[in-house]
């Protein structure tokens, strides 16, 4: 056993005293979150005397077992899973009372209730946390979620995402209005297909992310990975005359201790060099002739990204003569190094689904009679928005609504009515 991996399993079995289990199984995952690589050491624990039973439909594991994953470098835990009723040590018997909950929680981890993370959903057994800013949240960011049992015991502690403690946050003070991106708002006016007797249109705003310049923000995905804008439109000529097979899906490499004591960076930070997007496109293009021949001069390569251990590449149509055509996408898996073919996916069912389906055309004062009843039910509700660029938080308005216009009956409505 790595010397790491003897401390962080004491440190586990220490505070939580398993003194009547047995480590059954411990590993390292490494995963991504915003622009950093982040590290995790999961560990389960079953009673002496007990086994994990493999089947052919699951795992059965046994009453008393206890799943526990915690963060190698500042041990906090990210996940407390108790498969049965059981108790352990540093955890309250009875979570139901709100000052202990909120006590426990914030021992766990290292946040302060209403400043580092707050409430977005409960019931009686299930509590949702976001984090936040200064009671302002954080998107992307982590949130926990707090399962119990009927009698107020812990059944399940799992928290995922970036700590906000360990990210810097742009402090400003939020001062943007609906009435300053009124022009930002008409453009963000996004109509939708719906079915009810026949295809029916509605209009609402898409939900968006807006500096307090007015200037629209794309968040950043927690997954964050490296990638390369090409769009290329493919195009050949003839029959291809290569085969081009498909091989089985892989596991991308074990982590380990070292690569935690090291921080190894999570390979889809590491760049695409112009080499491997030539090759790359070479591949595609042969690809894309044998999977669809008549097509030569109809698709553009768009993005080609790490997705490890594969090489993710989007295409999409070069000349959309539909609204189903506008939004038809294709993503071919390859493999990184030896940029084997391994998976195709095509969106056709969506693209057969909306081939009926014609835009609209909207004049300008028909977005302003959109606008002006739309207007009543939209919200503007500050939010920390991770931007890459600047590698921190910034803050933003989210632009949104639960509300959408049916031009046919001049009505407004609750979108989850449609």
């Amino acid at each position: 056993m790595h010397a790491l991996t003897k401390q962080l399993t004491e440190h586990i079995q220490e505070k939580y005293q398993l003194t009547d289990s047995i480590l059954h199984e411990s590993s390292y995952v490494q995963d991504k979150m915003n622009d950093q690589t982040v590290y995790s050491f999961e560990t389960f624990w079953i009673p002496y005397g007990t086994s994990i039973i493999e089947e052919d439909d699951g795992t059965m594991l046994p009453e008393g077992t206890v799943q526990i994953a915690i963060n190698p470098v500042t041990k906090r835990t990210t996940t407390l899973s108790l498969h049965g009723s059981i108790l352990v040590h540093s955890v309250p018997n009875d979570l139901r009372d709100i000052s202990t909950r909120i006590a426990w929680l914030e021992s766990e981890t290292g946040m302060i209730h209403g400043t580092h993370f707050m409430l977005e959903e409960e019931n009686e057994t299930f509590f949702s946390y976001v984090s936040c800013y200064d009671g302002v949240q954080l998107s992307p960011g982590c949130f926990i979620h707090l399962t119990l049992t009927e009698n107020g015991q812990l059944d399940e502690l799992f928290i995922y995402g970036p700590h906000p403690l360990e990210h810097r946050v742009e402090s400003k003070s939020f001062t943007l209005t609906l009435e300053e991106i009124k022009s930002l708002i008409q453009q963000q006016i996004k109509w939708f297909s719906y079915l009810k007797t026949g295809h029916q249109y509605a209009h609402t705003v898409a939900e968006t992310f807006v500096t307090q310049e007015g200037t629209i923000l794309v968040p950043s995905k927690l997954d964050f990975t490296t990638s390369i804008e090409v769009n290329d439109v493919l195009t050949w000529t003839g029959l291809s005359s290569k085969t081009h097979k498909r091989h089985p899906f892989q596991s991308g490499e074990t982590v380990t201790a070292n690569d935690v004591i090291t921080q190894t960076q999570h390979p889809d930070f590491r760049p695409i060099p112009q080499e491997t997007v030539s090759a790359c496109r070479a591949v595609i293009n042969g690809i894309i002739q044998s999977e669809y021949p008549a097509d030569s001069g109809q698709w553009v390569l768009r993005h080609i990204y790490r997705q490890d251990p594969y090489l993710a590449v989007t295409l999409s149509h070069a000349h959309p003569t539909s609204y189903a055509d506008q939004y038809r996408r294709v993503t071919i898996l390859i493999d990184a190094k030896t940029l084997q073919w391994i998976d195709l996916v095509d969106y056709q069912e969506y693209h057969a689904a909306f081939a009926s389906v014609t835009a609209p055309e909207l004049e300008d004062h028909q977005q302003d009679i959109i606008f002006n009843a739309l207007r009543p039910y939209l919200s503007l509700t500050p939010r920390y928005v991770f931007d890459a660029s600047k590698g921190q938080y910034v803050l933003c308005g989210l632009l949104d609504s639960n509300h959408a216009y049916l031009p046919a009956t001049n009505e407004v409505v609750l979108l989850r009515d449609l």
